[in-house]
């Protein structure tokens, strides 16, 4: 039986053949790569013929099944357009399929796969067609190309937000909200809602994505209330800014449950109160609050900053004091954790990486397009994310805190120190 694939030695012979000796010299290794797949590629084609028809090429066989020729294809893959002639087969109702080249496929999967991680990148379908041109030859890659491989990231984003959460145990919930140009708003800026946490696994995971006009506490609460109906269980902490909205949400449901509010945002709101010239002067003593060896620590710096602050400062000690026991939450979970849930910046820095890719688009034709792209991001961004320490041990401790804070919140009297 006739052989259809070749030696090594065969592949060179044909690619030298094949070219001028003045081709030769500046053959790129592209180009060798790209005719070494595409003998392979007919190759094996060939020898899917031979397999389906049970004869090599002109060997007899049953009467009316035979070769009849072929029809040229393009497959489109990483190294550049490969052309192949695809064999067709006639009679006996046998035809032929190969399972190398499903019928109709134009690209290859590994490039239907690259495209949506490009769309995440921040790239248009215009972007695809200019950065891949040299890629894809004279045939091109067309739009509809993009959005038929593009499909595959809106339908794992589908499935991602209907999701069951019954097996996500959350010790950490992170909430926040990133604003971004749509244009489905009448003017200025559209909110999309972020939830992400840490797990008893001590892993990092993206929990939810949600558009709301603002971050007002509907469309948080909503936000919770989805996750509730998909069954995630009541986590231990909940980190979020100072936002009423998110705070309400919080509270609407799941009573009492802990809340940490970002100690970042905290202390910059007290600075935006205090005159710039004093602010060097005043930060150092907001730091001693926030980054005391503990709780006991964090009030005694607390009690000295409005003993120092309460004549001169008045506004900034009351921005200071209002919340501010659920700033200082953390303080009464094990420390090692203490760097990860003090503040929302878990967030605050995966936000940075989607500005960079979102600032590329501009503006987002529709909620769903502005979704797909955080959704891709944030996934993308999370495979580098690094989690925390959670061993049996240290669980333990949080639980313990969690339910030493629910059933004895932090309660102080600071407005009377103030007053006095």
């Amino acid at each position: 039986m006739k052989r259809f694939y070749h030696t090594e030695a065969e592949m060179a012979s044909m690619f030298l053949k094949e070219m001028s000796p003045e081709g030769r010299t500046s053959a790129t290794l592209d180009e060798m790569a790209r005719f070494g797949a595409q003998t392979i590629l007919q190759a094996m084609l060939e020898e899917e013929v031979v397999e389906c028809l049970g004869r090599a090429r002109y060997a007899r066989g049953a009467k009316g099944v035979y070769r009849n020729g072929s029809r040229p294809r393009q497959i489109k893959t990483g190294t550049g357009d490969l052309a192949v002639r695809y064999p067709k087969i006639t009679g006996g109702g046998t035809g032929f399929s190969s399972s190398v080249i499903p019928a109709y496929q134009r690209l290859s999967p590994q490039l239907l796969e690259t495209l949506p991680h490009l769309y995440a990148e921040g790239l248009s379908t215009r972007d695809f067609q200019r950065g891949l041109a040299p890629l894809m030859d004279a045939s091109g890659l067309s739009a509809s190309s993009i959005s038929r491989a593009n499909k595959s990231l809106y339908q794992s984003f589908e499935a991602w937000r209907k999701r069951d959460l019954s097996n996500l145990d959350i010790v950490y919930l992170f909430l926040d909200g990133i604003s971004q140009k749509m244009r489905i708003a009448d003017k200025g800026n559209e909110m999309i809602l972020v939830a992400h946490g840490i797990t008893r696994a001590g892993k990092r995971v993206l929990v939810g994505l949600a558009l709301g006009p603002t971050e007002a506490g509907d469309a948080w609460k909503a936000l919770l209330n989805d996750f509730v109906a998909r069954g995630l269980k009541i986590p231990l902490l909940v980190i979020s800014d100072g936002g009423k909205g998110v705070i309400a949400a919080i509270k609407g449901v799941w009573p009492g449950i802990p809340r940490q509010r970002c100690t970042v945002h905290k202390i910059r709101n007290v600075l935006e109160r205090v005159p710039k010239r004093r602010r060097d002067e005043v930060k150092p003593h907001l730091n001693a609050i926030f980054y005391a060896t503990d709780l006991k620590a964090a009030r005694a710096a607390v009690h000295a900053f409005i003993d120092r602050y309460k004549h001169d400062l008045t506004t900034a000690v009351e921005i200071l004091v209002d919340d501010l026991e659920a700033c200082l939450t953390f303080y009464r979970f094990p420390e090692v954790h203490w760097k990860r849930i003090r503040t929302s910046n878990v967030i605050e820095r995966s936000f940075r990486e989607v500005r960079r890719r979102t600032d590329v688009i501009g503006r987002f034709p529709t909620e769903k397009s502005a979704l797909v792209m955080l959704f891709a991001t944030l996934e993308h961004k999370r495979l580098k994310w690094q989690g925390v320490s959670m061993k049996p041990a240290i669980y333990d401790k949080v639980a313990a805190a969690a339910d030493a804070c629910r059933k004895q919140p932090l309660r102080w009297k600071l407005a009377q120190r103030i007053a006095a």
